[in-house]
């Protein structure tokens, strides 16, 4: 599974749990939904991701970075 952040369109911030609700019938596991300002964050099998993009209410669905700092003593690359 990859975290993704989904954002929700204006016009459906109202119904931000009924698109949280679609997005889990379509393979995401949510982990927060943030109303106020329209962002739902989780994850989601790498096939899955593409559907979601088609749910209504969703702007995007961005992939999560993450960024790995080694530590003080490694040795540079």
């Amino acid at each position: 599974m990859i975290g993704i952040t989904v954002t929700v369109d204006a016009d459906h911030l109202d119904n931000i749990e009924a698109v949280g609700a679609a997005l889990r019938l379509r393979g995401m596991r949510i982990d927060q939904v943030h109303g106020t300002i329209g962002i739902i964050s989780g994850a989601v099998g790498e096939d899955e991701r593409a559907v979601l993009e088609s749910v209504p209410g969703v702007q995007s669905v961005e992939t999560e970075n993450t960024v790995r700092i080694p530590p003080p003593d490694a040795n540079p690359q």
